[in-house]
């Protein structure tokens, strides 16, 4: 087995970052096998899970198996990456989003939760993408704008842009959303900035792991913005051969600002806050075949004795 990264944390992500992938491993969850790689951005080697283990459809991706094989690997931060579209005027594709909050509807088949028979958990979602590591993000994108602006020179439909903050509205796909839902996203969803099918419910089982969690939006297309040009499939995998370098760039100069020891109050503490011991039931957990989720409960509960 591949000795292990050198620090605790993770990518998912896909094109642009499982090419730079190596030494991949089998991790067992209660939700079926993971594979995860190790790749090395900011001088560090550290873990890199792809989103779509079989190129499954965003609802379908095991979401629940991928963020408890990082758990298992001691990950306690993660740099996600997802691909969307446009949803606020000022945002266009080539453009990079800081997500800092999500929205969603009709995602129905999506679990979103570890929480069942055997255990409740009542995990915060209050600052679901952590600022501390959104702050790095920030200091990267500075970094990395001028490398950004020579990868586009050739892409005359992308544009360099950066947004620290914005709402991800996340639909269930694959499908692409309709002109009036967008429309009614536009006015009703607070500072909606992209629209995408990822991030949920990945950002809600980090958070209840204790995993701090930022995500990058890289916008590939105009969605249904009025006045562009219709989405095709071809206009998008185009777009997002350069911006997943793009985030690339941003996440190498990232992994090397964030701290060793870096520390987020609210993520890191989450299991503290939302499991209760009188609500944990290992036994029935193991009975069910929740062996790695009674484990990491278990350990969790013993660092309050």
């Amino acid at each position: 087995m591949p000795l292990k990264p050198e620090v605790p944390r993770a990518v998912i992500g896909g094109t642009g970052f499982s090419e730079k992938a190596t030494d991949y491993i089998t991790i067992s969850t209660d939700y079926g096998d993971v594979q995860v790689g190790h790749i090395e951005l900011g001088g560090k080697e550290i873990h890199f899970l792809a989103r779509h283990q079989a190129l499954e459809v965003p609802h379908l991706v095991n979401y629940r198996a991928n963020i408890q094989a990082l758990k298992k690997l001691d990950v306690n931060v993660v740099y996600a990456v997802s691909a969307c579209g446009r949803l606020a005027e000022d945002v266009w594709p080539g453009h990079l989003v800081a997500v800092d909050d999500v929205d969603w509807d009709d995602l129905e088949g999506r679990v979103r939760t570890y929480a069942e028979k055997g255990v409740l958990i009542h995990a915060a979602m209050h600052d679901p993408f952590s600022d501390g590591l959104r702050e790095y993000l920030q200091q990267a994108w500075i970094q990395s704008e001028s490398q950004v602006r020579e990868l586009y020179k050739d892409a005359p439909t992308l544009k360099v842009g950066y947004h620290d903050g914005g709402t991800y509205f996340n639909i269930n796909g694959p499908s692409f959303s309709p002109p009036k839902r967008e429309t009614r996203l536009r006015r009703d969803v607070v500072n909606a900035k992209v629209i995408g099918q990822t991030l949920v419910p990945e950002v809600h089982l980090a958070r209840e792991m204790g995993i701090a969690y930022a995500a990058l939006g890289m916008c590939v297309d105009h969605s249904n913005f009025p006045g562009a040009p219709p989405v095709t499939h071809k206009d998008v995998m185009q777009a997002v051969e350069k911006t997943s370098i793009a985030a690339v760039y941003v996440l190498d100069n990232t992994v090397r600002f964030t701290p060793d020891n870096f520390f987020d109050e609210v993520a890191h503490n989450a299991m503290k806050y939302s499991i209760i011991p009188s609500q944990v039931d290992l036994d029935m957990l193991r009975v069910n075949g929740r062996t790695n989720l009674a484990l990491i409960l278990d350990q969790e509960l013993q660092t309050r004795t």
